[in-house]
C-alpha cells in the first residue's frame, strides 16, 4: 500500500490506488484529533451520507503492514492452520461455543481470546480507538517510546453487514474450509458453473452446517471482498467499545487474505492519523479527564485489576514506566 508522507506540522489527505491515507503529526492533544476527524470527514468523505467512519488504535505504526488480521501474521494461512486451529478451539472448548449459533460469532468468541482469526477489531467511537493507540497491555512486550496511531476507516454503508448476512456465512466458513486450496482464480467466474465445481461445493456443505437451506448462489466476489460486520452485542465489553469487525475475505486462493486493492467489494478508505511519541502523556491525561480509563474500557475484573495494579494512585507520566 502507497503511504503518503507530510513534513511534520502539516496535515495532508491523498488518495492512492483507490485507498486514502492521511499522515497527521500534529494530534499532539485531543483537540488536534478533533481536527483531524474534521478533515477526514469534510476532505476524504467529500460530504457524502453513504459511508460511516470507523476507527482502530495501534500501539506503534507498523507501516504497510498496519491494520492486519493476526491469520494473516506467522504462517496460520499455509496448508490447513487455519481450518485446523478452528476446530481444535472448538474441540478443546466446546463449552465456550455452546451458545454460538453461527461461525462468525465463533470466530468473535475466539478474537476476544486472542486466536489469530479473519478478523480485525474496530470501533465506532474514535476516543475508544485512541485509547487503544495509547494503551500498552500487560502482556505485550512493547515499550512506549514509539509514535501510536489511529486507523481510520471510511466504509460505505453496502459494505456494513450484521452478523447474520449471507455473505458473512460464505466468508467466516473459509476459517473451517479443509478440502483444497480454495482457489478460485482457477474456476469459471460463471456463477451457474462456479457453485457446481467442487470446492464449492465443500464450501457450501460448510456453510449448511450454521444454515442448512443455504442456496448454491455463492457470488465469487463477495469470497474476495472486506466487509464490516457489526456483531451481537452480548458482552459488556463489546457494548462499551462500540465494537465492529473488518471481515477479510481471499484473494484468489484461501491462503492469502483480501487487501483494501484487491477487495472486490465496495472500496473502504484507510487513514493514518499519528500520534507523536513525546504527546503521549498529554493525551493520556486528557483521555483520564474524559473517562477513557482501562477499567471503563474493559468494563470486568480484568480492566478494573489493571487499572488499581498499575494506574490508580500514579501520575500519567508513570503510567508505563518499568
Amino acid at each position: 500500500m502507497a503511504e503518503f508522507i507530510v513534513e511534520q506540522g502539516q496535515n495532508s489527505i491523498g488518495v492512492y490506488d483507490g485507498v486514502c491515507i492521511l499522515i497527521c503529526f500534529e494530534a499532539r492533544s485531543i483537540a488536534d484529533y478533533i481536527e483531524c476527524l474534521k478533515d477526514i470527514r469534510s476532505e476524504c468523505l467529500y460530504g457524502r451520507n453513504d459511508s460511516r467512519l470507523y476507527y482502530r488504535g495501534e500501539p506503534n505504526d507498523y507501516g504497510n503492514t498496519a491494520g492486519q488480521p493476526g491469520i494473516n501474521r506467522g504462517r496460520w494461512l499455509d496448508g490447513d492452520n487455519e481450518s485446523d486451529l478452528f476446530r481444535e478451539c472448538e474441540r478443546r472448548l466446546p463449552q465456550e461455543f455452546a451458545e454460538c449459533r453461527t461461525t462468525f460469532e465463533k470466530l468473535v468468541k475466539m478474537q476476544h481470546y486472542r486466536v489469530p482469526t479473519r478478523l480485525l477489531d474496530i470501533s465506532l467511537d474514535p476516543l475508544q480507538a485512541l485509547f487503544f493507540a495509547l494503551y500498552i497491555d500487560p502482556k505485550s512486550k512493547s515499550g512506549d517510546n514509539r509514535d501510536a496511531v489511529v486507523l481510520v476507516y471510511g466504509i460505505p454503508k453496502k459494505a456494513i453487514l450484521n452478523w447474520h448476512s449471507d455473505k458473512v456465512s460464505v466468508i467466516s466458513n473459509v476459517a473451517t474450509y479443509g478440502y483444497d486450496d480454495l482457489d478460485v482464480a482457477r474456476l469459471s467466474r460463471n456463477k451457474e458453473d462456479f457453485n457446481a465445481s467442487e470446492s464449492i461445493h465443500h464450501l457450501l456443505h460448510e456453510i449448511r452446517a450454521e444454515k442448512p437451506h443455504f442456496l448454491p448462489e455463492i457470488e465469487i466476489d463477495h469470497l474476495e471482498s472486506i466487509y464490516c460486520v457489526h456483531p451481537l452485542l452480548d458482552n459488556p465489553r463489546i457494548r462499551m467499545q462500540q465494537g465492529a469487525f473488518l471481515l477479510f475475505g481471499i484473494n484468489g486462493n484461501k491462503h492469502r487474505l483480501a487487501t483494501f486493492e484487491s477487495n472486490k467489494g465496495p472500496k473502504i478508505q484507510m487513514m493514518k492519523i499519528q500520534i507523536p511519541q513525546c504527546a503521549k502523556v498529554r493525551v493520556r491525561d486528557e483521555l483520564n479527564m474524559l473517562g477513557k480509563t482501562v477499567d471503563n474500557v474493559y468494563p470486568d475484573w480484568d480492566g478494573v485489576s489493571d487499572y488499581f495494579g498499575r494506574f490508580y494512585g500514579k501520575p500519567v507520566a508513570d503510567y508505563y514506566k518499568r
